[in-house]
């Protein structure tokens, strides 16, 4: 079926038809309302800055979409928002989304928004002796659970060959990360920006860190509910028309989208224009991301983080329809 700064975070033919054909690829015809209501569950992260540039600068509205923006500190949160039924679309990094898919949640990625080498990273206390990865064994390294975090921190160790085994995984929320690090209660921490870049100020040359530009890249994604993509398909080519115009006024206008950002994360704009060139805001669906799923549905079915024990072929959970038909250039996945 094809289809979270520490103050932020302190942040869808007939019926006979329908049968017979995957859930993603499925469009039921109807004709849109004047005004169409859209719930849109969007993470205060910089990631997210295509759906709120597109929603400060009106481009929702201009496609006949009524929308609202739910506030979430992580993406984990906005996509449980869609699959409660809070929201209709959501915006997430691609570990939550694979894992819920493993569990077997029927929905779709319809997009991705924002790429980036540089966005997640650990940062060890260099004032405990830590210089080098392999000085993180026997060390107390803090990380959210079931998140990218998880995902980069197994990664990272295990390319430098550090058993995780070798370190002691402490699972904390997002912001209790940055405290447990600064108190000095764990060695080392998973953080992603702005998050990152403020805890390395704060910690300023006790701190030491280690990036995988090489090694890792985060996709950060706009997903729905199957049955939310079938029965509104015409919804989902209006979101991704308001976010492609997003995406131009973000490359014309970097400084006043940077304000738009900082103002809805409500995060100092410098903060928000220091780590604004580790992100790639695109509307695309790439083939790469489907490499990224497949990686980390090993991690999580070798680490016992999901009970399937088969990875599930990804081009079924994404829906390329939407994007096909309004920019076709920006699909480039082999089917």
């Amino acid at each position: 079926m094809k289809c979270t700064l520490l103050k932020a975070v302190s942040a869808l033919a007939s019926i006979a038809l329908v049968a017979f054909m995957p859930a993603c690829s499925r469009t039921d015809p109807k004709a849109p309302a004047p005004s169409d209501q859209v719930t849109i569950a969007s993470t205060i992260l910089p990631d997210s800055a295509l759906v709120q540039v597109a929603n400060a600068k009106g481009y929702y509205a201009a496609e006949g979409l009524a929308a609202t923006l739910q506030t979430h500190q992580i993406g984990k949160q906005a996509l449980q928002s869609v699959l409660d039924g809070k929201a209709d679309f959501a915006t997430v990094a691609e570990a939550p989304v694979l894992l819920s898919i493993m569990k077997g949640e029927k929905i779709c990625i319809i997009a991705t928004i924002d790429t980036s080498h540089r966005n997640m990273a650990i940062l060890a206390r260099k004032d405990r002796g830590i210089k080098t990865l392999e000085d993180l064994k026997g060390r107390k390294i803090a990380t959210t659970p079931r998140t990218i975090a998880d995902f980069f921190l197994y990664s990272i160790l295990t390319i430098n060959g550090v058993s995780q085994r070798s370190v002691t995984t402490v699972n904390l929320a997002p912001e209790k990360v940055l405290e447990a690090l600064l108190s000095g209660d764990v060695d080392a921490a998973t953080l992603w920006n702005p998050l990152l870049v403020h805890a390395q100020k704060k910690l300023g040359e006790a701190g030491t860190t280690f990036y995988g530009e090489d090694l890792y890249t985060q996709f950060f994604v706009v997903v729905a509910r199957q049955v939310t993509i079938r029965d509104n398909p015409d919804k989902v080519r209006k979101v991704l028309r308001a976010l492609i115009k997003a995406e131009e006024f973000i490359r014309s206008n970097p400084v006043e989208a940077q304000g738009i950002v900082a103002e809805y994360s409500n995060t100092e704009k410098a903060l928000v224009s220091e780590t604004w060139a580790a992100n790639n805001f695109r509307v695309s669906l790439d083939q790469t991301l489907v490499l990224a799923l497949e990686d980390e549905s090993r991690w999580a079915i070798n680490n016992g983080l999901t009970r399937a024990t088969e990875m599930p072929n990804y081009l079924d959970f994404i829906y390329f329809d939407g994007l096909k038909s309004v920019n076709p250039d920006a699909v480039r996945i082999l089917r």
